[in-house]
């Protein structure tokens, strides 16, 4: 555990719940775990509110946390007393301790470049553990991320940088596609075999432009179980 995070009791509170009720997911990411129908929520206070979880094995998850955020409101006009309502609408006070009531409950979202750094390290991790044993996952997990020293997101940034030089680099063929099936990533090396440059194959849909007829069931049953 690093930084500010639940208890080990509560993380396994939250391992149990993302098993009970997102079984077949990889992953979950929230900016409220309230929200998300976590009925643990309330325990977790102020300091816990956002979740990124990526599933690296059947029974083993990376985490990150985010705690509550708060936005300064400035109001224009008069101000009035914090009890002064007339039960009709709510006054410039009352309203911000609404507003602060709810924004308490959320963290700041999870940007796109922040959820790619986590998938990106979720794809290492599961490919270079999905061979082994739990216990000795876990092991290997714990010894690979202290090896990367993630400590943050700036980190989870730099790893997935990194990751996507060594693919451009690769002198296998690699390619990727977004959850709709289009591609998006597309290496040098795919491109001098198939003679696709990178900007043509960009976008194209991997089972309707790209592979055979024959292939396209196949290809169709693979991404469904490897996008899930």
């Amino acid at each position: 555990l690093l930084g500010v995070t639940p208890t080990e009791a509560q993380i396994k509170d939250i391992a149990d719940w993302l098993l009970e009720c997102h079984g077949d997911s990889t992953g979950l990411s929230t900016d409220s775990l309230a929200d998300a129908g976590y009925p643990g929520a309330a325990s977790l206070g102020d300091a816990v509110c956002g979740m990124a979880a990526a599933r690296i094995t059947s029974k083993d998850f990376l985490f990150w946390f985010r705690s509550h955020t708060a936005k300064e409101v400035k109001w224009g006009g008069a101000k009035h007393h914090p009890d002064d309502k007339d039960g009709r609408r709510m006054h410039p006070r009352s309203s911000f301790k609404a507003f602060l009531e709810v924004v308490k409950r959320r963290s700041l979202p999870w940007e796109n470049v922040e959820m790619d750094a986590i998938h990106s390290l979720q794809l290492i991790l599961r490919g270079s553990f999905q061979d082994i044993d739990d216990s000795e996952t876990k092991t290997m997990i714990h010894a690979r991320l202290n090896d990367l020293r993630v400590q943050g997101i700036d980190e989870l940034s730099s790893v997935a940088s990194e990751m996507v030089r060594l693919i451009e680099t690769a002198t296998a063929p690699i390619l990727a596609v977004d959850s709709g099936g289009l591609v998006n990533g597309w290496n040098a090396k795919v491109a001098e075999l198939t003679g696709l440059p990178v900007e043509e194959a960009m976008g194209m849909s991997l089972v309707h432009n790209l592979v055979y007829e024959e292939s396209v069931e196949t290809v169709e049953r693979l991404l469904y179980h490897a996008l899930r």
